[in-house]
Protein backbone atom coordinates (compact mmCIF):
# COMPACT_ATOMS: atom_id res chain seq x y z
CA UNK A 1 0.00 0.00 0.00
CA UNK A 2 1.24 3.53 -0.84
CA UNK A 3 0.34 5.91 1.99
CA UNK A 4 0.60 9.72 1.90
CA UNK A 5 0.89 11.31 5.37
CA UNK A 6 0.03 15.03 5.53
CA UNK A 7 1.03 16.93 8.68
CA UNK A 8 1.34 20.57 9.75
CA UNK A 9 3.98 19.64 12.34
CA UNK A 10 7.14 17.58 11.98
CA UNK A 11 10.78 17.50 13.02
CA UNK A 12 12.57 19.52 14.32
CA UNK A 13 9.38 20.10 16.36
CA UNK A 14 9.04 17.63 19.23
CA UNK A 15 5.49 16.69 20.20
CA UNK A 16 3.10 13.76 20.36
CA UNK A 17 1.95 14.12 16.76
CA UNK A 18 5.51 13.87 15.46
CA UNK A 19 6.19 10.86 17.70
CA UNK A 20 3.03 9.13 16.48
CA UNK A 21 3.91 9.75 12.83
CA UNK A 22 7.41 8.34 13.24
CA UNK A 23 6.28 5.27 15.20
CA UNK A 24 3.56 4.30 12.74
CA UNK A 25 5.67 5.16 9.70
CA UNK A 26 8.52 2.93 10.85
CA UNK A 27 6.18 0.00 11.53
CA UNK A 28 4.24 0.42 8.28
CA UNK A 29 7.48 0.38 6.31
CA UNK A 30 8.63 -2.72 8.20
CA UNK A 31 5.36 -4.32 7.11
CA UNK A 32 6.23 -3.61 3.46
CA UNK A 33 4.18 -0.45 2.85
CA UNK A 34 5.52 2.77 1.30
CA UNK A 35 4.94 5.92 3.38
CA UNK A 36 5.39 9.37 1.81
CA UNK A 37 5.43 12.34 4.18
CA UNK A 38 4.24 15.87 3.30
CA UNK A 39 5.11 18.54 5.87
CA UNK A 40 6.38 22.15 6.22
CA UNK A 41 9.96 23.11 5.43
CA UNK A 42 11.75 24.40 8.52
CA UNK A 43 14.56 26.99 8.33
CA UNK A 44 14.91 26.45 4.55
CA UNK A 45 16.20 22.92 5.17
CA UNK A 46 15.06 19.87 3.23
CA UNK A 47 15.02 16.36 4.58
CA UNK A 48 17.52 13.98 2.93
CA UNK A 49 14.83 11.28 2.99
CA UNK A 50 13.53 10.99 -0.61
CA UNK A 51 10.06 10.09 0.68
CA UNK A 52 9.69 13.37 2.61
CA UNK A 53 8.30 16.35 0.68
CA UNK A 54 8.30 19.89 2.05
CA UNK A 55 5.88 22.76 1.53
CA UNK A 56 7.51 26.21 1.81
CA UNK A 57 6.48 27.75 5.12
CA UNK A 58 6.83 30.64 7.53
CA UNK A 59 6.31 30.86 11.31
CA UNK A 60 2.89 31.93 12.58
CA UNK A 61 2.80 35.48 13.91
CA UNK A 62 0.90 34.55 17.08
CA UNK A 63 3.27 34.67 20.04
CA UNK A 64 2.14 31.30 21.43
CA UNK A 65 2.47 29.56 18.04
CA UNK A 66 5.93 30.69 16.93
CA UNK A 67 7.12 27.04 16.84
CA UNK A 68 4.45 26.17 14.27
CA UNK A 69 4.57 26.89 10.55
CA UNK A 70 2.10 28.17 7.97
CA UNK A 71 2.67 26.17 4.78
CA UNK A 72 2.14 27.70 1.35
CA UNK A 73 0.85 25.80 -1.69
CA UNK A 74 3.64 24.33 -3.81
CA UNK A 75 3.32 23.30 -7.45
CA UNK A 76 6.45 21.08 -7.27
CA UNK A 77 4.96 19.22 -4.29
CA UNK A 78 1.56 18.86 -5.96
CA UNK A 79 3.26 17.57 -9.11
CA UNK A 80 5.24 15.07 -7.05
CA UNK A 81 2.01 13.78 -5.52
CA UNK A 82 0.51 13.28 -8.96
CA UNK A 83 3.40 10.97 -9.89
CA UNK A 84 2.96 8.76 -6.83
CA UNK A 85 0.45 5.94 -6.97
CA UNK A 86 -1.17 6.84 -3.64
CA UNK A 87 -3.73 4.41 -2.22
CA UNK A 88 -4.72 6.41 0.86
CA UNK A 89 -4.16 9.85 2.37
CA UNK A 90 -3.65 10.04 6.15
CA UNK A 91 -3.78 13.59 7.54
CA UNK A 92 -2.61 14.40 11.07
CA UNK A 93 -3.66 18.00 11.76
CA UNK A 94 -6.71 19.89 10.40
CA UNK A 95 -4.49 22.89 9.54
CA UNK A 96 -3.59 24.28 6.16
CA UNK A 97 -1.63 21.18 5.07
CA UNK A 98 -4.66 19.21 6.26
CA UNK A 99 -6.74 21.37 3.90
CA UNK A 100 -4.34 20.45 1.06
CA UNK A 101 -4.95 16.79 1.95
CA UNK A 102 -8.71 17.34 1.56
CA UNK A 103 -8.20 19.09 -1.75
CA UNK A 104 -5.91 16.40 -3.17
CA UNK A 105 -8.27 13.69 -1.95
CA UNK A 106 -11.11 15.34 -3.87
CA UNK A 107 -9.18 16.18 -7.04
CA UNK A 108 -7.29 12.90 -7.39
CA UNK A 109 -10.07 10.66 -6.05
CA UNK A 110 -8.03 9.19 -3.17
CA UNK A 111 -9.69 8.05 0.08
CA UNK A 112 -8.77 10.13 3.11
CA UNK A 113 -8.37 9.12 6.78
CA UNK A 114 -7.72 11.71 9.49
CA UNK A 115 -6.27 11.23 12.98
CA UNK A 116 -7.70 13.73 15.47
CA UNK A 117 -4.64 13.97 17.71
CA UNK A 118 -5.38 17.18 19.58
CA UNK A 119 -8.45 18.25 21.52
CA UNK A 120 -8.36 21.79 20.16
CA UNK A 121 -11.23 22.88 22.40
CA UNK A 122 -8.68 22.92 25.25
CA UNK A 123 -6.32 25.20 23.29
CA UNK A 124 -8.71 28.04 22.46
CA UNK A 125 -6.88 30.30 24.94
CA UNK A 126 -4.18 30.59 22.26
CA UNK A 127 -6.65 32.03 19.73
CA UNK A 128 -6.92 35.86 19.55
CA UNK A 129 -10.74 35.61 19.64
CA UNK A 130 -13.48 35.71 22.28
CA UNK A 131 -13.65 32.27 23.94
CA UNK A 132 -17.26 31.63 22.93
CA UNK A 133 -16.50 32.29 19.27
CA UNK A 134 -13.24 30.31 19.41
CA UNK A 135 -14.99 27.24 20.84
CA UNK A 136 -17.78 27.49 18.27
CA UNK A 137 -15.23 27.62 15.45
CA UNK A 138 -13.29 24.61 16.81
CA UNK A 139 -16.46 22.49 16.83
CA UNK A 140 -17.51 23.73 13.39
CA UNK A 141 -14.11 23.18 11.73
CA UNK A 142 -13.71 19.76 13.37
CA UNK A 143 -17.16 18.67 12.21
CA UNK A 144 -16.68 19.92 8.65
CA UNK A 145 -13.11 18.63 8.27
CA UNK A 146 -13.74 15.18 9.73
CA UNK A 147 -17.02 14.88 7.85
CA UNK A 148 -15.16 15.11 4.57
CA UNK A 149 -12.95 12.13 5.40
CA UNK A 150 -13.81 8.49 4.83
CA UNK A 151 -12.83 7.61 8.41
CA UNK A 152 -11.51 9.38 11.50
CA UNK A 153 -9.05 7.87 13.97
CA UNK A 154 -9.37 8.87 17.61
CA UNK A 155 -6.51 8.08 20.02
CA UNK A 156 -8.95 7.54 22.93
CA UNK A 157 -12.60 6.85 23.65
CA UNK A 158 -13.03 10.24 25.33
CA UNK A 159 -11.89 12.04 22.18
CA UNK A 160 -14.32 9.95 20.14
CA UNK A 161 -17.13 11.01 22.48
CA UNK A 162 -16.09 14.65 22.05
CA UNK A 163 -16.11 14.35 18.24
CA UNK A 164 -19.58 12.80 18.36
CA UNK A 165 -20.67 15.74 20.53
CA UNK A 166 -19.43 18.09 17.77
CA UNK A 167 -21.67 16.24 15.31
CA UNK A 168 -18.94 14.41 13.35
CA UNK A 169 -20.74 11.87 11.14
CA UNK A 170 -17.73 9.98 9.73
CA UNK A 171 -16.97 6.52 11.16
CA UNK A 172 -14.57 6.90 14.11
CA UNK A 173 -11.99 4.21 14.96
CA UNK A 174 -10.31 4.29 18.38
CA UNK A 175 -6.63 3.49 17.74
CA UNK A 176 -3.98 4.74 20.20
CA UNK A 177 -0.39 5.14 19.06
CA UNK A 178 1.55 2.03 20.06
CA UNK A 179 4.95 1.98 21.70
CA UNK A 180 7.99 0.48 20.00
CA UNK A 181 9.48 -1.62 22.78
CA UNK A 182 11.94 -3.44 20.49
CA UNK A 183 13.92 -0.48 19.26
CA UNK A 184 17.52 -0.29 20.42
CA UNK A 185 18.26 3.02 22.12
CA UNK A 186 21.52 4.58 23.21
CA UNK A 187 20.94 5.18 26.92
CA UNK A 188 23.03 7.86 28.62
CA UNK A 189 24.02 6.77 32.16
CA UNK A 190 22.17 8.51 34.98
CA UNK A 191 25.37 9.93 36.50
CA UNK A 192 26.24 11.59 33.17
CA UNK A 193 22.80 13.23 33.02
CA UNK A 194 23.12 14.39 36.61
CA UNK A 195 26.49 16.04 35.95
CA UNK A 196 25.28 17.61 32.70
CA UNK A 197 22.21 19.20 34.28
CA UNK A 198 23.66 19.72 37.79
CA UNK A 199 21.23 17.38 39.52
CA UNK A 200 22.63 16.29 42.93
CA UNK A 201 23.06 12.56 43.52
CA UNK A 202 20.90 12.81 46.65
CA UNK A 203 17.87 14.04 44.66
CA UNK A 204 15.40 11.43 43.36
CA UNK A 205 14.22 12.61 39.96
CA UNK A 206 10.56 13.11 39.13
CA UNK A 207 10.27 13.71 35.39
CA UNK A 208 7.82 15.45 33.10
CA UNK A 209 8.33 15.29 29.32
CA UNK A 210 6.45 17.41 26.81
CA UNK A 211 5.90 20.79 25.24
CA UNK A 212 6.06 23.49 27.89
CA UNK A 213 2.68 25.08 27.28
CA UNK A 214 -0.20 26.11 29.48
CA UNK A 215 -2.16 23.01 28.49
CA UNK A 216 0.44 20.72 30.14
CA UNK A 217 -0.48 22.13 33.58
CA UNK A 218 3.13 22.23 34.79
CA UNK A 219 2.21 24.83 37.43
CA UNK A 220 0.28 22.04 39.15
CA UNK A 221 3.47 19.96 39.37
CA UNK A 222 5.33 22.93 40.86
CA UNK A 223 2.73 23.09 43.64
CA UNK A 224 3.19 19.36 44.21
CA UNK A 225 6.97 19.85 44.52
CA UNK A 226 6.34 22.72 46.93
CA UNK A 227 4.28 20.37 49.12
CA UNK A 228 6.92 17.63 48.96
CA UNK A 229 9.66 20.11 49.86
CA UNK A 230 7.91 20.82 53.16
CA UNK A 231 8.30 17.15 54.14
CA UNK A 232 11.49 15.95 52.46
CA UNK A 233 14.66 17.18 50.76
CA UNK A 234 15.35 14.26 48.39
CA UNK A 235 13.19 15.11 45.34
CA UNK A 236 13.48 17.32 42.29
CA UNK A 237 11.33 17.82 39.19
CA UNK A 238 13.07 17.57 35.82
CA UNK A 239 11.07 19.21 33.01
CA UNK A 240 12.27 17.81 29.67
CA UNK A 241 11.24 19.85 26.64
CA UNK A 242 10.65 23.47 25.75
CA UNK A 243 7.87 25.78 24.73
CA UNK A 244 6.28 29.22 25.13
CA UNK A 245 5.50 28.88 28.84
CA UNK A 246 9.06 28.17 29.94
CA UNK A 247 9.97 31.81 30.87
CA UNK A 248 6.87 32.42 33.06
CA UNK A 249 7.31 29.00 34.69
CA UNK A 250 10.93 29.83 35.52
CA UNK A 251 9.68 33.03 37.17
CA UNK A 252 7.12 30.97 39.12
CA UNK A 253 9.86 28.57 40.23
CA UNK A 254 11.81 31.51 41.64
CA UNK A 255 8.74 32.96 43.36
CA UNK A 256 8.05 29.59 45.02
CA UNK A 257 11.69 29.22 46.07
CA UNK A 258 12.12 25.98 44.11
CA UNK A 259 15.34 26.81 42.23
CA UNK A 260 17.06 23.78 43.81
CA UNK A 261 14.09 21.47 43.18
CA UNK A 262 13.23 22.17 39.51
CA UNK A 263 15.43 21.68 36.43
CA UNK A 264 14.51 22.71 32.86
CA UNK A 265 16.55 20.81 30.27
CA UNK A 266 15.22 22.37 27.06
CA UNK A 267 14.86 20.16 24.00
CA UNK A 268 16.86 16.92 24.06
CA UNK A 269 17.27 14.04 21.61
CA UNK A 270 14.80 11.14 21.58
CA UNK A 271 17.40 8.78 23.01
CA UNK A 272 18.12 11.23 25.80
CA UNK A 273 14.39 11.43 26.59
CA UNK A 274 14.45 7.68 27.20
CA UNK A 275 17.66 8.06 29.18
CA UNK A 276 15.81 10.45 31.49
CA UNK A 277 12.91 8.00 31.76
CA UNK A 278 15.32 5.28 32.88
CA UNK A 279 17.22 7.54 35.29
CA UNK A 280 14.07 8.92 36.97
CA UNK A 281 12.14 7.44 39.86
CA UNK A 282 8.64 8.49 38.77
CA UNK A 283 7.04 9.97 35.65
CA UNK A 284 4.68 12.78 36.73
CA UNK A 285 1.98 14.12 34.41
CA UNK A 286 -0.69 16.73 35.13
CA UNK A 287 -2.10 17.54 31.68
CA UNK A 288 -5.90 17.39 31.48
CA UNK A 289 -6.01 17.81 27.69
CA UNK A 290 -3.97 14.80 26.55
CA UNK A 291 -5.73 12.78 23.87
CA UNK A 292 -3.68 9.67 24.60
CA UNK A 293 -1.11 8.49 27.12
CA UNK A 294 1.75 7.85 24.69
CA UNK A 295 4.36 9.64 26.80
CA UNK A 296 3.27 7.59 29.82
CA UNK A 297 3.75 4.39 27.83
CA UNK A 298 7.21 5.55 26.78
CA UNK A 299 8.17 6.12 30.41
CA UNK A 300 6.69 2.77 31.39
CA UNK A 301 8.70 1.01 28.68
CA UNK A 302 11.78 1.92 30.73
CA UNK A 303 10.24 0.49 33.92
CA UNK A 304 9.35 3.92 35.33
CA UNK A 305 5.97 4.01 37.11
CA UNK A 306 3.70 7.03 36.66
CA UNK A 307 1.55 9.33 38.75
CA UNK A 308 -0.87 11.22 36.53
CA UNK A 309 -4.02 13.30 36.70
CA UNK A 310 -6.99 11.16 35.69
CA UNK A 311 -8.20 12.94 32.55
CA UNK A 312 -8.78 12.36 28.82
CA UNK A 313 -6.47 9.81 27.19
CA UNK A 314 -4.59 9.18 30.42
CA UNK A 315 -7.78 7.70 31.86
CA UNK A 316 -7.90 5.05 29.10
CA UNK A 317 -4.35 3.97 29.87
CA UNK A 318 -4.49 4.07 33.68
CA UNK A 319 -8.01 2.71 34.18
CA UNK A 320 -6.73 -0.69 35.38
CA UNK A 321 -4.45 0.85 38.03
CA UNK A 322 -1.39 -0.97 36.68
CA UNK A 323 1.96 0.78 36.30
CA UNK A 324 1.24 3.67 38.63
CA UNK A 325 -1.56 5.85 39.98
CA UNK A 326 -4.20 8.10 38.42
CA UNK A 327 -5.67 10.69 40.76
CA UNK A 328 -7.89 13.74 40.93
CA UNK A 329 -6.60 17.22 40.11
CA UNK A 330 -5.58 17.66 43.75
CA UNK A 331 -2.06 18.62 44.86
CA UNK A 332 -2.16 16.70 48.13
CA UNK A 333 -3.53 13.50 46.61
CA UNK A 334 -0.94 13.64 43.83
CA UNK A 335 1.91 14.27 46.31
CA UNK A 336 0.71 11.42 48.52
CA UNK A 337 0.92 8.94 45.62
CA UNK A 338 4.43 10.18 44.78
CA UNK A 339 5.56 9.64 48.38
CA UNK A 340 3.90 6.23 48.51
CA UNK A 341 6.00 5.09 45.54
CA UNK A 342 9.19 6.66 46.84
CA UNK A 343 8.90 5.19 50.33
CA UNK A 344 7.51 1.69 49.70
CA UNK A 345 10.21 -0.33 47.93
CA UNK A 346 8.05 -3.41 47.40
CA UNK A 347 5.20 -1.33 45.95
CA UNK A 348 7.67 0.47 43.70
CA UNK A 349 9.09 -2.80 42.33
CA UNK A 350 5.55 -4.09 41.72
CA UNK A 351 4.44 -0.94 39.87
CA UNK A 352 7.68 -0.87 37.86
CA UNK A 353 7.12 -4.46 36.68
CA UNK A 354 3.51 -3.63 35.80
CA UNK A 355 4.68 -0.59 33.82
CA UNK A 356 7.09 -2.65 31.72
CA UNK A 357 4.43 -5.29 31.04
CA UNK A 358 1.82 -2.69 30.06
CA UNK A 359 4.18 -1.02 27.57
CA UNK A 360 4.60 -4.38 25.81
CA UNK A 361 0.83 -4.90 25.69
CA UNK A 362 0.30 -1.58 23.89
CA UNK A 363 2.72 -2.50 21.13
CA UNK A 364 3.02 -0.63 17.85
CA UNK A 365 2.57 -3.92 15.97
CA UNK A 366 -0.95 -4.37 17.32
CA UNK A 367 -1.94 -0.73 16.77
CA UNK A 368 -0.53 -0.74 13.22
CA UNK A 369 -2.64 -3.79 12.37
CA UNK A 370 -5.71 -1.86 13.52
CA UNK A 371 -4.63 1.20 11.53
CA UNK A 372 -4.35 -0.90 8.36
CA UNK A 373 -7.85 -2.30 8.92
CA UNK A 374 -9.12 1.30 9.12
CA UNK A 375 -7.31 2.15 5.86
CA UNK A 376 -8.78 -0.89 4.12
CA UNK A 377 -12.29 0.01 5.26
CA UNK A 378 -11.83 3.60 4.05
CA UNK A 379 -10.69 2.36 0.63
CA UNK A 380 -13.63 -0.08 0.42
CA UNK A 381 -16.15 2.65 1.38
CA UNK A 382 -14.63 5.04 -1.15
CA UNK A 383 -14.87 2.49 -3.96
CA UNK A 384 -18.44 1.62 -3.03
CA UNK A 385 -19.86 5.08 -2.36
CA UNK A 386 -17.41 7.64 -3.71
CA UNK A 387 -16.43 10.84 -1.92
CA UNK A 388 -19.21 11.37 0.66
CA UNK A 389 -19.82 14.97 1.63
CA UNK A 390 -20.33 16.13 5.19
CA UNK A 391 -23.92 15.63 6.29
CA UNK A 392 -24.65 13.27 3.37
CA UNK A 393 -23.04 10.08 4.68
CA UNK A 394 -25.18 6.94 4.45
CA UNK A 395 -26.18 5.77 7.93
CA UNK A 396 -24.84 2.25 7.42
CA UNK A 397 -21.32 3.61 6.75
CA UNK A 398 -21.25 5.72 9.90
CA UNK A 399 -22.53 2.84 11.99
CA UNK A 400 -19.61 0.48 11.31
CA UNK A 401 -17.63 -0.38 14.47
CA UNK A 402 -14.03 0.71 14.81
CA UNK A 403 -11.24 -1.87 14.62
CA UNK A 404 -10.61 -3.44 18.01
CA UNK A 405 -13.88 -2.15 19.44
CA UNK A 406 -14.94 1.28 20.68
Amino acid sequence: MNIAVFTDTYRPEINGVVTSIDIFRRQLEENGHAVYLFCPRYFDRDDPDPKVYHFPSTPYLFKMMTERRFAYPSLPVFRAISKLDIDIIHSQVPGNIGAYALLISRLRRIPHVHTYHTLFMEYTHYMPLPQGLARYLVALISRRFCGRCQRVISPSRRVKDELLRYGVDAPIDVIPTGIDVRRHRVITPADVLRRRYRIPEAKRMLIMVGRIGREKNISFLLRVIQLLKQRRSDVCLVVVGDGPDRPPLQVEVAELGLQDEVVFTGYVTRDEVFSFFKASSIFTFASVTETQGLVLLEAMSMGTPAVAVDAMGVSDLMADGRGGFACRLDHREFAAHVEELLDDRELYRHKSAEATAKAHEWSVEQMTDRLLISFERAIADFKAYGHVRCGKRPRHIAAQPDPGGS
